[in-house]
């Protein structure tokens, strides 16, 4: 810890050899930045090697390596953005998510002399692209380049020199200055440190590189660069009138060709774009088979474009409703239109009479924000109104209601919000959330469009009905609870049924086992004493009972039967052996006869 803190002191505060930078390096905000610095001093694992920002012939450390240990010390490297490793005589720093301020002369120095292995210049420029009329603002931070005072100014740079647009009158030591032109203003605030720049109406042939920096009149060169800002400013398009209307369901996906016939076709790239107000906003594009996209949802992977056999295909899979507008096909860098239509993504509900409804209708996708915002509903020839606000707020929220249906439009959120109360079925229709405006024609431009169909509420006489409505009702509200007490008092039912029935069948069970106990006591016979007793005895039958498991017979063996006496076997017929010559054998079927009762007196 001595250590460091020493070396730490020693290369902030010890003044180093002016070093010219060896290069300049250009990279743009949010980009990674890699250098080596090779090295031959031995012994290297004794020698400390370091990152430094080069201030006032200062250098101030940022990272440093020694004995394989890392340590940080500007924020920057504390937040995980610098790293240096020290490997086979090479230094290697990596600067990533890169930020305008952090352009500067940096050094790879080594040993505790200082010794500068490499000295680079960092540009870290900004890109910004706008179209025709708009406004450019920029905030060009200095504070980390050590400046706090002199004049600032705004120029573009031509092949020579920068041509100056506007500048400071005078330098300031404490407070704010600043000063406008045309169509350009500048402001300086030395409390912040920060230089704001704005431009107004922006055309076209304002595009170029443009440099914040401090600005001395009377030395050369007169500007030395804060920040450099990469501008390009495109044509706004042609108002695209759409060829045609295309409806798709929430959820479901949308597919468009758009042939072409332009040569060289690999040379010119081919974009699908979202028309706002006469503008083309990129979704995605594709160059060279290669598929570039800039839309939250395309990065979702939602869209897709390709370019194959002169033709550009998109696809928009689980479409939004948000995400209805109107859409081109374009080709070349000047955007030429190729097929514009206008998508329409509905919502289609379904609700049980005397449900409420509930519609969110978000118009920020729309670049909508002000206006009067209505629901209305469709008829043969127009949109009827519904309900509307009453005025258009520039910042806040502000609502209406009729009898049964009201509106909530938050601009903030850039929503707005319908509801209506007790539907019935004569409700069902299409349905628009609007801008509106009646002194136009036509008075309403959709927002989103929403297709409602209300049912009545069905008998609930089975509890396959009342399944059947709690399912079609799941978007519903008032009916569920209906829905849930016809369920539970079908289960009731059920469940008292169950009982019965199990109790019923433990009782005729249980009687069951009674009886049965009392027939094996009856169906003992003892044996009999004499052949009269037999012969009563084989005159027994078989009971009416025919859960009887068991039967008795008294058989009387002899010792030996005459061939004139005859074998009984209690077989079939048809499982009758085959009659041998020698014995006399004769076949009957034994059955049983219900034995008489004998009355003893």
């Amino acid at each position: 810890m001595e250590l460091r803190v020493t070396l730490l002191l020693l290369l902030c505060c010890t003044g180093l050899q002016a070093e010219t930078p060896e290069a300049e390096m250009s990279q743009q905000e949010g980009s990674t930045f890699s250098i080596q610095c090779p090295y031959t001093t031995q012994p290297e694992n004794e020698q400390l090697k370091a990152w430094c920002r080069m201030r006032n012939e200062r250098c101030q450390l940022e990272v440093l390596t020694l004995d394989s240990v890392q340590y940080r010390y500007s924020d920057r490297a504390m937040q995980g953005h610098i790293t240096i490793k020290d490997y086979n005589r090479t230094v290697s720093i990596t600067m990533s998510d890169l930020q305008a301020e952090d352009s500067g002369i940096y050094s790879c120095v080594y040993s505790n002399n200082y010794v500068p292995l490499k000295t680079i210049s960092l540009n870290v420029y900004k890109e910004l692209h706008k179209w025709e009329l708009d406004s450019l603002s920029v905030q060009c931070p200095y504070g980390a380049l050590g400046y706090s005072w002199g004049r600032k100014a705004w120029c573009r740079q031509g092949q020579a020199q920068c041509s100056l647009v506007v500048s400071t009158v005078y330098p300031s030591t404490w407070g704010s200055n600043g000063a406008r032109n045309k169509s350009s203003s500048i402001q300086d605030d030395t409390r912040t440190r920060t230089v704001t720049i704005t431009m107004d109406k922006l055309q076209v042939q304002d595009s170029g590189v443009y440099w914040c920096a401090l600005y001395n009149p009377n030395q050369r060169p007169a500007f030395i660069r804060i920040m450099e800002v990469r501008l390009s400013v495109d044509k706004s398009l042609p108002a695209q009138t759409a060829e045609a209307e295309i409806s798709q369901q929430e959820g479901s996906t949308f597919s468009i060709q758009c042939p072409y016939t332009t040569q060289p076709e690999n040379e010119q790239l081919k974009a699908w774009c979202r028309m706002r107000n006469a503008r083309c906003q990129l979704v995605a594009w594709t160059l060279a088979s290669m598929q570039y996209i800039y839309s939250d949802r395309a990065r979702q992977g939602h869209l897709t474009i390709q370019d194959d056999n002169r033709t550009v295909s998109i696809t928009m899979s689980d479409l939004q409703a948000e995400d209805s507008g109107i859409y081109s096909c374009v080709y070349s860098s000047n955007y030429v239109p190729l097929k514009t239509i206008s998508l329409n993504v509905y919502k289609e509900l379904h609700k049980w009479e005397l449900d409420s409804l509930s519609v969110q209708c978000p118009y920020g996708a729309l670049g909508y924000s002000w206006g009067r915002k209505a629901w209305c509903r469709q008829g043969q020839a127009q949109c009827s109104l519904v309900v509307s606000t009453v005025y258009s707020p520039k910042w806040g929220s502000n609502g209406a209601r009729n009898k049964s249906s009201s509106i909530q439009d938050d601009t903030r959120t850039r929503t707005v919000t319908i509801t209506m109360d007790k539907l019935q079925v004569q409700d069902s229709g299409v349905y628009w959330c609007a801008l509106y405006n009646p002194n136009q024609r036509p008075a309403f431009i959709r927002i989103m469009e929403v297709r409602l169909s209300v049912d009545k509420i069905p008998a609930a006489t089975t509890l396959s009905v009342t399944t059947s409505s709690s399912q079609k009702n799941s978007s519903g509200n008032s009916t569920q609870p209906r829905n849930t007490i016809t369920i539970s008092v079908v289960l009731c039912i059920l469940l008292i049924l169950a009982f019965t029935i199990t109790t019923a069948l433990c009782i005729r069970q249980r009687k069951k086992l009674k009886t049965g106990g009392n027939r094996q006591a009856e169906d003992i016979y003892d044996k009999p004493e004499s052949p009269a007793q037999l012969e009563s005895t084989e005159n027994m039958g078989r009971t009416t009972d025919d859960s009887r498991d068991l039967n008795y017979i008294t058989l009387d063996f002899k010792p030996r039967l005459s061939s004139d006496e005859p074998l009984y076997c209690n077989v079939e017929p048809s499982q009758a052996p085959r009659k041998p010559e020698d014995e006399n054998v004769e076949y009957a079927i034994i059955t049983h006869k219900q034995l008489p009762k004998n009355d003893k007196g």
